[in-house]
């Protein structure tokens, strides 16, 4: 498994179990997350909208990985909005995931 799947099932476990610490172990003190609409949340906010509950991710796939950058898909499930599909773009160092940016694409229905 990629270390960008090891996250992105951490993350999953804290979507699930709305337990921060599942994701928050992965993540550098200085990680930013920043979003398709390009708002950036810092280690803190991203653990807690993880952790408040109602989206699960899925069906990880791992496009590029080296030991500084990942890029993968996965799919988002959302109460309240269509499927999605979100690419990141991963910089990590020493096991911790430093920056995350995402593009999310939902699908037509």
């Amino acid at each position: 498994m990629s270390i960008v799947e090891q996250i992105l099932t951490a993350w999953d476990k804290t979507m699930e179990t709305k337990d921060p610490t599942h994701l928050g172990t992965h993540l550098d003190d200085e990680f930013e997350f920043w979003s398709s609409d390009e708002s950036v949340n810092s280690k803190a906010e991203t653990r807690e909208w993880s952790a408040a509950g109602g989206l699960r991710i899925g069906n990880f796939r791992t496009i590029y990985e080296d030991d500084k950058v990942s890029c993968a898909t996965h799919n988002v499930t959302e109460d309240g909005a269509g499927p999605s599909t979100v690419m990141c773009f991963v910089k990590h160092k020493n096991g911790k995931v430093t920056f995350w940016k995402i593009l999310r694409a939902f699908s037509a229905e």
